[in-house]
């Protein structure tokens, strides 16, 4: 049974896991960088099982991607707000066990950080004011040079990577005894867990705040997924997928510069409107009706809501100031309860190129998931 999944964000790879487990061989494409390499760290959606065979596959691939599963976590974001969530990142802060307890906020002379006003909105957040934890501002001097206020998160987070960092950083936080816990910015290391070796060094729980677009988190997520490929053995193609074909005995996935791959199922997972998968297109003006489109050819239209949302004849054709923008988060292909296209015959689909509802990573898990399972299993 050969199966591709095209994408490799947090879907595509939940269905090269399935698919892969289930006996299939399987080739995943990947193209552009999608929503998956840029969140900010967090699992927000549905509940994710914790028993039975999803659950078990669950455990495995986000152990490989480093993420943290919790069915009532609390993070903290950079914007200032305390939100529930599923977990996340290794290097976000859980807030919920510490609900009672001093946690130390990090204060940094950085243009792109602002802890005293962090820590105000901390304290007078209702779950803060109702669990009795307190947020406490702390100094610390980590920048090493003064370009440092202006570089990127990512580049601030790279440097405590360097060999004599961790261990320097570790001693600083040990001379500042007190807090029950260290709320960082979103500069953790990238390749190495910073936040773990830290917790297990100080004694005491050390973490994050969320990502920025496109911060440290998504780029976390590249090299845990690029690693966990390469250590799994599937074949990883990278290309931009122009179109699919469909046979009685077979689906084929047409690939710039003339490649085609030929498989007995397809599993699409290429993301939407933040991958270029799903795009809004035509003008307002009427000379070509808006509407939204798919990237790739030979699959059916767009619906949103339920409805078809390609381009119509009308002057405005998708009007989002009277359907509201969430109508973004609705656009996709209709597929059935396997995660098959309707329409179609061998192909599936998952993550953010489905209308099945708001996009999140534990949609794309767990949508993901069941394409691959469903695909392996087509015709056997």
């Amino acid at each position: 049974m050969k199966v591709v999944v095209l994408g490799a964000g947090f879907a595509g790879l939940a269905a090269a896991l399935a698919a892969h487990r289930a006996g299939a061989s399987v080739t995943i494409v990947h193209g552009a960088p999608g929503a998956s390499s840029l969140y900010a760290g967090s699992v927000d959606g549905p509940p994710l099982p914790e028993q039975g065979p999803q659950a078990a596959l669950l455990t495995a691939l986000t152990a490989a991607l480093g993420l943290t599963l919790s069915q009532n976590a609390v993070i903290a974001t950079r914007e200032g707000v305390l939100r529930p969530s599923r977990g996340g990142d290794s290097a976000l802060l859980n807030l919920a066990p510490l609900a009672g307890k001093r946690v130390a906020l990090v204060d940094v002379p950085r243009d792109d950080w602002d802890a005293p006003l962090l820590v105000r909105s901390f304290s007078e957040s209702p779950w803060a004011l109702s669990t009795g934890t307190r947020f406490e501002l702390l100094p610390l001097e980590l920048l090493e040079k003064g370009s440092q206020r202006r570089v990127s998160s990512y580049d601030f987070a790279a440097s405590f990577e360097r060999a004599e960092r961790p261990a320097w950083l570790t001693e600083v936080l040990k001379s500042h005894a007190g807090p029950d816990a260290w709320l960082f910015g979103p500069w953790l290391g990238v390749k190495r867990d910073l936040a773990r070796e830290l917790s297990a060094s100080v004694g005491v729980p050390v973490g994050e705040v969320t990502s920025p677009l496109g911060g440290v988190a998504g780029a976390r997520f590249d090299n845990r997924r690029d690693a966990w490929l390469s250590a799994l053995g599937l074949e990883v193609l990278s290309g931009r997928a122009l179109g699919v074909r469909q046979a009685d005995a077979s689906v084929m996935l047409e690939l710039e510069g003339g490649r085609q791959l030929t498989a007995d199922a397809l599993v699409l997972a290429a993301g939407g409107f933040v991958s270029g998968a799903i795009r809004l297109g035509g003008s307002l003006s009427g000379a070509e009706p808006a509407g939204f489109e798919l990237e790739l050819n030979g699959l059916p239209s767009v619906q949103a809501r339920g409805e078809l949302r390609g381009p119509v004849s009308s002057l405005f054709g998708v009007d989002l100031a009277a359907r509201g923008r969430q109508l973004l988060e609705q656009a996709g292909l209709a597929i059935s309860g396997r995660g098959q296209v309707l329409g179609t015959t061998r192909v599936f689909a998952a993550g953010d190129l489905i209308a099945a509802g708001p996009p999140s990573v534990a949609n794309a898990l767990l949508s993901g998931l069941r394409a691959g399972a469903a695909a392996a299993a087509f015709g056997s």
